[in-house]
């Protein structure tokens, strides 16, 4: 249980602290729901999923700005 608290609040402290995260009071929501309504086996499927979103929505912005640069160099090429 104690991993799990670190774990959360390491996620909180991380994926909300940049642009792309999703708002504080859902963070807050779903931690309260994590500590008070799960089981371990629900807190784990809940932090992975989490993770697992936060990840890909990352991958994904990182893969639009290089998009964005590869355009942006072309355009100097053929100017």
């Amino acid at each position: 249980m104690k991993l799990i608290k670190t774990l959360s609040i390491v996620f909180l402290l991380t994926f909300t602290t940049h642009a792309f995260a999703k708002s504080n009071e859902y963070y807050k929501a779903t931690l309260v729901h994590v500590l008070t309504e799960c089981n371990s086996d629900c807190q784990k499927l809940v932090f992975r999923q989490e993770v697992d979103k936060a990840f890909f929505e990352l991958i994904n912005a990182v893969l639009n700005q290089v998009k964005w640069e590869i355009s942006m160099r072309e355009k100097e090429i053929y100017d």
